[in-house]
C-alpha cells in the first residue's frame, strides 16, 4: 500500500514520473526494490522541506508587507523629521529581506527592482516643505561637535614631563615641547627687546613718530607671530576677520571693546596674531616683572590695574574710557578677570561692560579655543603643538545702546560659548561661580 502513495506524491513534487514498482520486481530483485524505496523516501523528504520553506517565506512576506505599509502610512501622518527617518529605516529593514529572498530571482524586471531597493530612496520629496526648510537650516548651522570632535587636553603621562618643580605653591612641569619653546624664546627675545628699545627711543624723541605707540606694539606682534610660527602653534582665525582690519584713522581701528575667554598664558600671544591694528590690553600690573612682556605693556602704554588698590582700579577705568572715546583706540579685556584653572568659561566680573556702555562703543567677542590644552595651568611652557588646535573666532559686534549690563553679559557669554569646544563649557555647578587662577589680564 505504500508504493502507490509514494509514486503519487513524487509525481506531484517532481517534474518527472518515476517508473512504477511492481511486486514482481520486489520478489525477483529485492536489492533493487529496496534502493527504489530509499530513493522515493529521500525525494519526498527533500521536496517537503522545500515546500515548507516556501510557505514560510510567503508568510514572512505577507506580515512584513503589512507592517511596512503601516509604517509608511505613519510617515505620511508624522510631522517630526527625526521620527520620519526612524520609521523609514525600519520599513526598509523589513522590506529588503523579502525582496532578496523571493522577488529578485523570479524575472529580470523584478531582479532590477530588487537591486534598486538596495539604495535607500530619497524621502525628502514626501515630506512637507516646512520640514525640508528646517532640515536645511539645521544642516547649514555648524555644530560645536563637528568643529571640535574630541578634547585635546593631555594627561600628565601623555605630556611626558622631563622636569617637575614647585612655583608659587603649584606644581609645574616641563617636557620636550616646552624645552623647544624655551630655546626659541631665548634665541628670539633679544631681537624683540632691542627693537622695543629702539622704537621707544624714537617715540620719546620725535613727538609725531609714534603718538599712540602703534609702531612700538607692532614689534611685539611681530615677535608673537614669529614665535608661534617657529613653534608650530600659529592659530587659525575665523569669523568677522574684516572687522579687525577696519582702520578708524591714525593707525587705529574703529573703537570697540574686544572681550575674550581667558584660559591660558598663551592667550596674549594668540590674540596678537588676530588683532592687527593698534589696541590696548587691560592687564594686571604684576606682569611688569616678566621679561619682554612687562616692557611691552609699560612702553606701549597699556592699561595696568592693581586689583588690591581701588584708586588704581578707578584710574584704569578712566584711562580705558579715554582710549575708547577720545583716541578711538580699541580695548582688549578678559571679562572673567583671571585665567581659568581648567579652561572652562568662568563667571564674568562686574564693571567690564560698563566701559562700553559709557563710551557707547560695540563689543566684539573673541572665542579662544584649546589654548588651555596647548599650555595648561600646570605647564611652565606649552606641552604640545598647537597647529590644528588653536583657533580664534571673531564674532559679530554686539551693540550696547538700550541694554543693561546683565543683558550684554548674557549675549557675550552665549556668543563665546558658541565657538568653544565642549570641554571649555562651564559645568552646572560652576554656573554660579568657579575657580579661577591668578592670571595676566582682566578688569
Amino acid at each position: 500500500w505504500l508504493f502507490p502513495y509514494l509514486g503519487k506524491l513524487k509525481s506531484q513534487r517532481t517534474t518527472h514520473t518515476p517508473s512504477p514498482i511492481s511486486n514482481k520486481h520486489i520478489c525477483s530483485h529485492p536489492h533493487h526494490a529496496a534502493k527504489e524505496i530509499y530513493d522515493h523516501t529521500t525525494t519526498t523528504t527533500t521536496t517537503t522541506m522545500i515546500e515548507r520553506r516556501r510557505r514560510r517565506r510567503q508568510r514572512v512576506r505577507r506580515s512584513g508587507g503589512i507592517l511596512a505599509t503601516c509604517l509608511l502610512a505613519l510617515v505620511v501622518a508624522s510631522s517630526d523629521s527625526d521620527t520620519t527617518g526612524t520609521i523609514m529605516a525600519a520599513a526598509m529593514a523589513f522590506q529588503r529581506p523579502v525582496v532578496h529572498a523571493n522577488i529578485a530571482r523570479r524575472s529580470p524586471s523584478m531582479s532590477q527592482l530588487g537591486a534598486s531597493l538596495q539604495t535607500p530612496p530619497n524621502y525628502s520629496s514626501t515630506l512637507p516643505s516646512s520640514l525640508e526648510e528646517e532640515e536645511e537650516e539645521e544642516s547649514s548651522q555648524p555644530s560645536s561637535s563637528s568643529k571640535f570632535p574630541t578634547s585635546h587636553v593631555l594627561t600628565i603621562d601623555e605630556m611626558n614631563p622631563l622636569l617637575k618643580f614647585e612655583k608659587n605653591g603649584k606644581t609645574k612641569i616641563l617636557n620636550g615641547v616646552g624645552i623647544y619653546h624655551l630655546i626659541v624664546i631665548v634665541l628670539t627675545m633679544p631681537f624683540w627687546m632691542a627693537s622695543m628699545e629702539l622704537l621707544k627711543w624714537a617715540g620719546d624723541t620725535f613727538d609725531d613718530f609714534d603718538p599712540h605707540r602703534a609702531k612700538f606694539d607692532a614689534a611685539g606682534k611681530v615677535w608673537c607671530r614669529a614665535y608661534l610660527t617657529l613653534t608650530d602653534c600659529y592659530p587659525e582665525i575665523d569669523g568677522d576677520v574684516a572687522r579687525l582690519k577696519d582702520d578708524g584713522g591714525d593707525g587705529g581701528s574703529a573703537a570697540c571693546l574686544f572681550v575674550a575667554n581667558h584660559a591660558s598664558f598663551l592667550d596674549i600671544a594668540v590674540l596678537c596674531c588676530a588683532l592687527d591694528p593698534v589696541f590696548k590690553f587691560i592687564a594686571k600690573d604684576s606682569l611688569k616683572k616678566f621679561p619682554g612682556v612687562g616692557m611691552q605693556l609699560t612702553g606701549g602704554e597699556h592699561v595696568l590695574i592693581d586689583r588690591t588698590n581701588k584708586r588704581s582700579q578707578l584710574r584704569s577705568f578712566k584711562q580705558s574710557i579715554s582710549y575708547l572715546k577720545n583716541d578711538k583706540i580699541p580695548i582688549m579685556a578678559f571679562p572673567e578677570g583671571a585665567r581659568s584653572s581648567d579652561g572652562r568659561l568662568q563667571p564674568f566680573k562686574p564693571g567690564v561692560f560698563s566701559m562700553a556702555v559709557k563710551s557707547k562703543v560695540p563689543i566684539v567677542p573673541l572665542s579662544l579655543a584649546n589654548t588651555h590644552a596647548v599650555m595648561p595651568s600646570m605647564g611652565f611652557l606649552p606641552v604640545q603643538k598647537g597647529r590644528g588646535k588653536l583657533r580664534v573666532y571673531v564674532h559679530d559686534p554686539i551693540e550696547v545702546e538700550g541694554k543693561t549690563e546683565e543683558e550684554i553679559s548674557m549675549e557675550v557669554r552665549e556668543a563665546l560659548l558658541r565657538e568653544l569646544p565642549y570641554d571649555q563649557h562651564p559645568l552646572l555647578e560652576e554656573e554660579g561661580g568657579g575657580g579661577v587662577e591668578g592670571g595676566d589680564g582682566g578688569v
